[in-house]
Order: C-alpha cells, then sequence, then structure tokens
C-alpha cells in the first residue's frame, strides 16, 4: 500500500513537471526528496529539467525512455497508457483488499486525468495513416512519431492491458510497419526476410531489429500461423546461440548485442506458450510435471533442484507427425480500381474491394498497394488500364521489400481468409520463376497473378515492351511466348 502510494504521489507531482512540482511526506525520505529532482544535463535540456511541458494536460512526466534514453518530449504516451492500466489495478487493491476508500476516489482520478491527457494530446493525425497514437508529446502541440522496441511501447498497447481505440491503434500499428517510422527495419540474412522496430538504443549497428519488438508483434497477434513465422524467424535470428538478443543486424544475425538478455528470453518463452491454450500434459505425450519435494534423494536431482518422481503415465499415443515447416515469405497484395465518377454506382462495389483485401493483408500481415482511380464520365483518362497495371505492379517491386507480388483484378476477392496462402500455393512458390498464374480457356488468366520479386523486375521490364503493342495483357503474353519461347522458363502456370 506504501509503494503504491508513493507511486501516485510521484506520478501527481510529475504532472505538473514544468512547476518544479515535488511530492512530500513521511514517505519521502530519501536523499533528493523535498525538492525539484534533475538529471544528467548532458541527457535532458534546461540543466536536466528536459524540455518545456504543458502542466495542465493531465499526463505524467517521463525523463527517460524504457531504453534508457533520454525522451525528446516529457509526455512518453505508452508509459502513460501503462500507468492508466496500473491506477486500475490500485482501484481494485484500494477497494477490496486495503479497504481505502479514500486511496480509492485518488487513484480513479489521477486514472482518468492521465487518460484524458492521452485522448487529447497522444493522438495526432498522420497526413498517411490517419488518427495514430504519438510516441512523445509535450502538451504544447509538439509530438514525435515513432516507436522503441522496450516495451512499454505502442506496439505492446494491447498487451498492456490498455483500453485503446482499435481503427486508432490499426491506423498505428500501419505506420509502426511502415518506412514512416524511424525505427522500422528490414533486412535479409540466409533466404530469411526479416522486418520489425528497433531503438536508437542500439544505433551502433545500422538498422538493427530488436527481438522484443518481433515478440511483441506476435503477442498482440491473435493469427497462430503468424505466431509461428515469428517463432521460427526468431530462433533464425539468434544465430545458433539458443538465446534472445537484445538486437541484430537483420542482413547478418551474427552481428548482434547483448549476448544474453533475460527480458526478450522472458517474452519469447511467453510467445511460445500463447500458442497453446493449454499447457502439455503428459497423457498428450507432452512433457513430466515434476513436484517439490525436500527428499535427499540424488537420483532425483535435475540440474541440483530435488524433485519427485512423476506418476507414472499411460503410454502416450504415437505423435502426429508435423506438417512440412512452411517457408518464411513475406507478401504485397496489389490491387487497382477505378470509380465511375461522382455518384457512380460502382463505389460500393470499389470499397468492399479494398475492405476485403486489406482484410487479408491485416490477417496475413501482408503489404497491402491498393489504387484507387476516379474516373471523370465520359472521359477514359487516354490511360491503357492494362499499361496502368503492370506499372504499378512494376512500382511495387522496386519499392517492397516483399518476397512476392500478389496482383488482383478490382473484381477478385479473396473468398476464404482463414486459409494461409502460403499452404494453399506451398510448392508452387518457386522463386526461379517471375510469374506464377493459372490456365484458363484463354492460355493464361492475369487477373489474379503473382511475381517473385527475386526475378519479376527483370521480366516486367520486357513485358512492358510486348504490352504497349497489344490491347490487353493477356494477349501480349501469348504474342511473348510465340516469339521468345525461352521466356516459358520463367513462368509457373497452375493448372
Amino acid at each position: 500500500k506504501e509503494a503504491a502510494t508513493i507511486m501516485m504521489d510521484v506520478w501527481i507531482a510529475e504532472q505538473r513537471h514544468e512547476e518544479d512540482a515535488y511530492p512530500s511526506g513521511e514517505l519521502f525520505d530519501c536523499v533528493h526528496c523535498g525538492k525539484p529532482y534533475r538529471y544528467n544535463p548532458a541527457e535532458l535540456k534546461r540543466k536536466g529539467k528536459g524540455t518545456m511541458t504543458n502542466s495542465s494536460a493531465g499526463l505524467t512526466w517521463t525523463g527517460f525512455r524504457p531504453s534508457d534514453d533520454p525522451c525528446v518530449y516529457g509526455y512518453l504516451i505508452p508509459a502513460n497508457m501503462f500507468a492508466v492500466v496500473t491506477l486500475g489495478y490500485v482501484v481494485k487493491l484500494a477497494a477490496v483488499v486495503w479497504d481505502d476508500e479514500s486511496m480509492v476516489e485518488k487513484a480513479r482520478k489521477l486514472r482518468r486525468e492521465i487518460d484524458d491527457g492521452i485522448q487529447k494530446y497522444g493522438i495526432v493525425e498522420h497526413p498517411t495513416h490517419g488518427r495514430i497514437y504519438a510516441y512523445e508529446v509535450d502538451g504544447l502541440g509538439n509530438y514525435l512519431l515513432m516507436d522503441d522496441a522496450n516495451v512499454p511501447s505502442l506496439l505492446s498497447i494491447p498487451y498492456l492491458g490498455y483500453d485503446y481505440d482499435p481503427t486508432i491503434f490499426a491506423n498505428t500499428k500501419r505506420f509502426l510497419f511502415s518506412k514512416d517510422n524511424p525505427m522500422f527495419h528490414e533486412g535479409r540474412h540466409d533466404g530469411i526476410a526479416y522486418a520489425g522496430i528497433g531503438s536508437p538504443h542500439t544505433k551502433f549497428i545500422p538498422s538493427s531489429i530488436w527481438p522484443m519488438a518481433m515478440i511483441m508483434e506476435g503477442l498482440v497477434s491473435n493469427n497462430a500461423t503468424h505466431k509461428v513465422v515469428l517463432v521460427e524467424k526468431l530462433l533464425a535470428s539468434s544465430a545458433g546461440t539458443g538465446w534472445m538478443h537484445e538486437s541484430f543486424n537483420p542482413n547478418n544475425p551474427a552481428k548482434f548485442s547483448r549476448p544474453w538478455f533475460c527480458w526478450p528470453d522472458s517474452l519469447f518463452a511467453e510467445l511460445v506458450m500463447s500458442l497453446t491454450e493449454a499447457c502439455p500434459r503428459p497423457e498428450g505425450g507432452g512433457y513430466s510435471i515434476k513436484e517439490w519435494t525436500d527428499r535427499d534423494d540424488a537420483a532425483h536431482v535435475v540440474r541440483g533442484s530435488v524433485f519427485m518422481k512423476p506418476t507414472p503415465s499411460p503410454t502416450p499415443p504415437p505423435p502426429t507427425p508435423m506438417p512440412q515447416p512452411l517457408p518464411l515469405l513475406s507478401l504485397a497484395v496489389v490491387s487497382e480500381c477505378t470509380r465511375a465518377g461522382e455518384g457512380a454506382r460502382n463505389g460500393g462495389y470499389v470499397d468492399a474491394s479494398f475492405s476485403n483485401k486489406r482484410s487479408f493483408c491485416e490477417k496475413w500481415n501482408a503489404t497491402c498497394v491498393l489504387s484507387d482511380m476516379t474516373r471523370v464520365d465520359g472521359d477514359d483518362g487516354g490511360v491503357n488500364p492494362f499499361i496502368a497495371k503492370w506499372q504499378l505492379i512494376n512500382r511495387t517491386l522496386h519499392e517492397t521489400h516483399a518476397d512476392w507480388i500478389m496482383w488482383l483484378d478490382c473484381e477478385a476477392a479473396f473468398t476464404n481468409l482463414d486459409i494461409d496462402w502460403r499452404y494453399h500455393l506451398n510448392g508452387h512458390l518457386d522463386n526461379s520463376k517471375a510469374l506464377l498464374a493459372s490456365r484458363d480457356k484463354n492460355g493464361v488468366n492475369l487477373g489474379v497473378l503473382l511475381m517473385s520479386k527475386s526475378r519479376g523486375i527483370s521480366f516486367v521490364s520486357t513485358f512492358q515492351e510486348w504490352l504497349r503493342a497489344k490491347e490487353d495483357d493477356q494477349a501480349a503474353l501469348k504474342e511473348m511466348l510465340k516469339n521468345r519461347p525461352a521466356i516459358q522458363r520463367d513462368i509457373f502456370l497452375v493448372p
């Protein structure tokens, strides 16, 4: 109870950090108590006080991030969210355990003030991603848009238990995993594409990713397949050491910081546990449950700890054969729809098409590249839609780090979002091929197709030359194959 009281009094005082407020009372008897505390002036401006903040914002001040790096602006939004959650626990403890109504009201008031500050100052409008949560603000109109791998972070908002706005968090998450987030990094090593959030704390390893952020990405995901892919990548990122590191170079995981870091090790165990609804039991062929005993029986010492022999369990059934591991591949979904003009009836159709593709991308952690064109009535814009299609594919191939590009015509849709695209295409995803498409009565159907990042760019460059002389892309492909049969080796057609 005293610890919770100290915590709240410090937070209340730090709401008015700009006014040099500090907590007082018999519990505050430390060396630096009884005066405003100042930090290292080499790290925080204004002789260790930090940048200016708004004392009426309701938020509580933070000098340093969970990474130990100094804050740019004094109100760290993820930390304030964590405070809101923690104060909810204090309310329950004060009511149920300590039976202290005044403490209940104190915690509620502080919780409400901080949360109101988050809603008022912690949400900003991003030109690309819409309304998102900021990482740091000062309550005076300044804000920092980024995230840091260390928890509490913006990515960890659901993990913390904060009551977030689903739309704003979805926008924030898209921002976090985009190049707009200066701490989002990507790389490739040994055929594995890595992507994740890093931290300024390890700027000595260029473009480093923190396993902690990859783990948190899995912990806040409800998609089991996505979790498994992250676990596999995390294991690969450990560079054979058997430990989660602080950070690693995504282009060479053997270059890492901290050979042993208990924090992500513990979170990694939690991620693995989140993949099952119940711990394995002996009768299911899992591990044996051991119980503590004081008996001094050397025969049952395990790494220096004494355990009882587990009760013999029935012979477990033969293990179910494990499926072949799925390839660690990333995907970008590309599509373009043209609206018939203002007031046109096809607007809802276009919206439904894009909504379907966005839902797929969200579920399977794919990148969505959706082009929304509007045609003025009676004007086709003079642009061949097939040329525009392949220009968009070409641009995506150059700009994305995804292993495969999936094009879908506007009228094409995902009929079952629960099917893992890698399972569905397993055995066909051969990156020695440039184009993967299906056969139809006309030969090749290019309404839905996949292109590999590794071979697609050169293929598209050649194909666009043939496309300029034809009315549509399927006719152009047929003509190109007729005149350059060697191109066939770059194409895989699914029956």
